[in-house]
């Protein structure tokens, strides 16, 4: 299945309140990553745009004044989705904009001409649970360079995204694009790809910080907190043993696919 990241600019948050799009991107992709396949359009929204949110985007009523309405780039945006499983970063807020505006031209609405929404908001929380995951957080964490984003706009940030997407898709496990329905009949020795994971070490005056605070711990007639080597060699070991059995209780599991 074609997998296509996509994002949107707007005139304002309220779909139904009057508020329009101003700027779609799409990014192809495919099993093996990003295609040079795009779709990237500018448009007139019919009204003004207003200056704090010229701000974010860049995009002033006059500069898309000249650009094709929504109705002249219905059609070709339409033919570059459909059928396509759509990635999107917050997709309620898109999807909301989209289908409004099929639906102000009596079209089927966007969210029923593509297979399937993915919300890689939502698929970031799952694999970063209680951190920040922004599409900015996110390029950071993963060493994706964005210093060029200096306002948004939707194709760099489709561009933007479908790299990050390429990495959650491969934290998630999930299997290839074309064999979704069923599993190799050989499956190798589990590996677990370091090479994603960003160690991040306390600075030395956090270091200091930590110290004084178990002191104070001590004080207060808790020293449980501040732990022996001995102590800490038995966490390392019995962490050890964990991830053992999980690998062990993985490859079972993948042999008896």
């Amino acid at each position: 299945m074609r997998e296509i990241v996509l994002d949107t600019e707007t005139t304002g948050l309220q779909a139904k309140g009057g508020d329009r799009v101003v700027e779609i991107g799409c990014v192809e992709l495919s099993r093996y990553g990003i295609t040079d396949r795009t779709y990237h359009q500018l448009i007139n929204p019919e009204r003004e745009v207003p200056e704090e949110v010229v701000k974010v985007h860049g995009l002033t009523t006059e500069r898309l004044s000249t650009e094709p309405k929504f109705a002249e780039i219905i059609d070709e945006f339409s033919d570059f989705v459909r059928g396509a499983r759509i990635i999107i970063h917050n997709a309620p807020f898109d999807v909301g904009f989209l289908d409004e505006e099929f639906r102000r031209l009596n079209r089927p609405v966007f969210s029923e001409i593509v297979s399937e929404i993915v919300d890689s908001l939502e698929l970031a929380k799952n694999v970063h649970p209680q951190m920040r995951n922004t599409l900015d957080a996110l390029c950071v964490r993963y060493g994706i360079d964005n210093s060029h984003r200096t306002t948004h706009g939707a194709l760099l940030d489709s561009e933007l995204l479908a790299q990050v997407y390429l990495i959650l898709r491969q934290q998630q496990g999930s299997f290839s694009l074309e064999n979704e329905e069923k599993v190799e009949e050989s499956v190798g020795e589990l590996t677990i790809d370091t090479s994603l994971l960003k160690v991040i070490r306390a600075t030395e005056d956090e270091l200091m910080l930590h110290e004084k605070f178990l002191d104070h711990m001590e004080k207060k007639g808790k020293s449980n907190y501040r732990k022996s080597e001995e102590e800490f060699q038995k966490m390392r070991s019995d962490e050890a043993n964990l991830l053992m059995q999980a690998q062990e209780k993985a490859r079972g599991i993948t042999t008896n696919l």
